[in-house]
């Protein structure tokens, strides 16, 4: 008669480890690639909102015309002071793509501070006839604050307009 020699069935207790490892190492990974993924939409959307005002005072100046900036919950606008007909003047939005319709990202949260006003929640019906943010034909525009952030959270990056027309943004840490 042979005497065969049974292994057990089952895994060793190392050999779960090791998986254990590197199921947790391969979840951390991920944890650091989606959350690095927000912070560049941030950046990426800051950058744009300055790169868009830094291209508004250049128009206004080039064409020139006074430009206005206004904002909602969910979009950003950009339009012109123009004078329709004798008497009657207004703000006309802008409908090319650089400087038209902006929507703000899902998640992402703006705050503005013109002068020593706050504002986090955006009062619309107002926003649409006498924009926050006001660019002249010489370059120079309406100071303000612009925070951006996650919905909810504190905001990550500012973007500063000066009375001079530079606009700058930084991150906050």
């Amino acid at each position: 008669m042979k005497k065969t020699k049974m292994r057990g069935q089952g895994y060793t207790l190392i050999e779960i480890l090791i998986v254990l490892f590197i199921v947790s190492i391969v979840t951390s990974i991920a944890f650091i690639t989606i959350g690095g993924n927000e912070n560049r939409r941030l950046e990426s959307f800051a950058n744009e909102l300055t790169q868009m005002l830094t291209l508004a005072e250049e128009q206004a100046m080039l064409q020139p015309s006074v430009l206005g900036l206004s904002f909602s919950e969910q979009a950003l606008q950009f339009t012109s002071y123009e004078v329709q007909e004798e008497k009657k003047k207004g703000w006309v939005p802008l409908t090319d793509k650089l400087l038209g319709h902006h929507r703000i990202p899902k998640g992402v949260e703006l705050a503005i501070e013109v002068g020593d006003k706050r504002t986090s929640s955006i009062d619309t019906k107002d926003a649409e006839n006498n924009p926050q943010i006001i660019i002249s034909t010489n370059g120079d525009m309406t100071p303000f604050t612009i925070y951006v952030g996650k919905t909810g959270e504190k905001p990550r990056y500012i973007i500063k307009g000066h009375a001079d027309g530079s606009v700058t943004h930084k991150f906050l840490s």
